[in-house]
């Protein structure tokens, strides 16, 4: 697993642009359009991707989407979208994906003649006649052992994602991945796609590193956790993000600091939101949350804890350090390579050991302090921009 250092990280994204073909590239970008409005994860990485290759002056960017979601979706995004130019296809998405994957058609040259890549923002597959195909492939979840509880809709998407590889392994000139530790596990389980496989880490939205909006203040006065003290847990409720680990510490939490609130954001599995009641008040279900909110939560919480069992990146530790938080988060899968030194990493099999360091945490003013700094230098090492960049020069290599 390969951990970026900070002077590598600096020193790569300030060389990255000026030894950057400035070969103007035709791109057609297939975006699942319904996902990047109240972006998380994947719909949050294809948004802040597109946006950021769209705005460079050696890319000219089309982008293929259902034609309904379009008509939906973007009243209610707005600009930089609604300034794009589009090519869209009739059909609903799944029907669409269906028809690309079994019939190999239509290729994506009868959407855009001239387009020399054609880049499928989250796993999927668009079939082509000449344009090269690169893919976007997060994490190897679904073929790992600790990642899924091994219920019947694991097995359906399993099934799935099993068929969709081995296709895109037939067809895609390259693969985007999010970290080496990605890498490195699509390559164990899809070995003759190594060679294909590139690594562009993720990135924080621009927004996240600026001042907390005024929308975010009044966000936390409604719910009423201004000037108080609170544990902010990003992932929602869910195996992956390790729920009963968080629910077996949050008891002991509770005893210890009997006014502390443990504040859960994003959608939560409904077993764990029954068992989740018998800690209420303390634990806190807030749900998705706007970006503004989720920036203020974020900034004002006196710990951030991702205790996640397996993340491809894992977004909301970066996130989280653009904002000043203090992190706690496993020291498993890809969390050691994204956070480094600036946050505690801790066993995500013990619950007794998360409890004891973010006991330490809310105890200690000077560690919280040294821990907001580190994660504001580390998080700075991640920008769209950069991460456009180095995308961009992947493209080059291709043609």
């Amino acid at each position: 697993m390969n951990s970026i250092s900070i002077s590598d990280a600096l020193a790569t994204s300030q060389s990255t642009e000026a030894s950057e073909p400035k070969r103007t590239l035709n791109l057609l970008a297939y975006v699942h359009l319904r996902n990047i409005h109240n972006s998380t994860g994947a719909g949050r990485v294809a948004r802040q991707l597109t946006e950021h290759l769209a705005s460079r002056n050696d890319v000219r960017l089309r982008v293929l989407v259902d034609a309904a979601d379009k008509e939906r979706v973007l009243p209610l995004v707005k600009e930089p979208w609604t300034t794009f130019e589009y090519t869209t296809f009739s059909n609903d998405t799944s029907k669409q994906q269906a028809r690309w994957f079994w019939l190999n058609s239509p290729k994506a040259e009868s959407y855009w003649p001239e387009a020399d890549i054609i880049f499928c923002t989250g796993e999927s597959f668009v079939p082509t006649k000449k344009a090269k195909l690169v893919v976007t492939v997060h994490d190897a979840a679904y073929f790992e052992t600790q990642a899924h509880r091994r219920d019947q809709a694991f097995w359906k998407q399993k099934l799935k994602w099993t068929m969709l590889y081995r296709k895109l392994a037939k067809n895609a000139d390259m693969f985007h991945t999010v970290s080496h530790f990605s890498a490195s596990r699509l390559a164990h389980f899809f070995p003759t796609i190594a060679d294909r496989i590139r690594v562009v880490h993720n990135a924080v939205a621009p927004h996240f590193f600026e001042a907390v909006p005024k929308a975010g203040f009044d966000y936390l006065e409604s719910i009423r956790l201004a000037n108080c003290s609170f544990v902010l847990v990003p992932g929602g409720l869910h195996f992956r993000k390790n729920a009963d680990l968080i629910l077996a510490a949050c008891p002991e939490l509770i005893r210890r600091f009997p006014d502390l609130v443990i504040a859960v954001v994003n959608h939560s599995n409904s077993e764990y939101v029954e068992q989740a009641k018998a800690l209420q008040p303390n634990l806190r279900l807030l749900g998705f949350v706007e970006d503004s909110s989720l920036h203020a939560l974020y900034a004002a919480a006196s710990v951030v804890w991702f205790p996640s069992r397996y993340e491809g990146f894992g977004l909301p530790v970066i996130e989280a350090m653009a904002c000043g938080a203090p992190v706690v988060a496993s020291n498993a899968s890809s969390l050691p390579e994204i956070a480094g030194d600036a946050a505690m990493l801790v066993d995500p099999s013990h619950w007794e050991s998360h409890v004891r360091t973010i006991h330490d945490l809310l105890t200690d003013d000077a560690a919280r302090l040294e821990l907001s700094r580190a994660g504001r230098i580390r998080a700075s090492l991640f920008t769209w921009e950069s991460s456009a960049c180095q995308i961009k020069r992947h493209f080059d290599s291709l043609l």
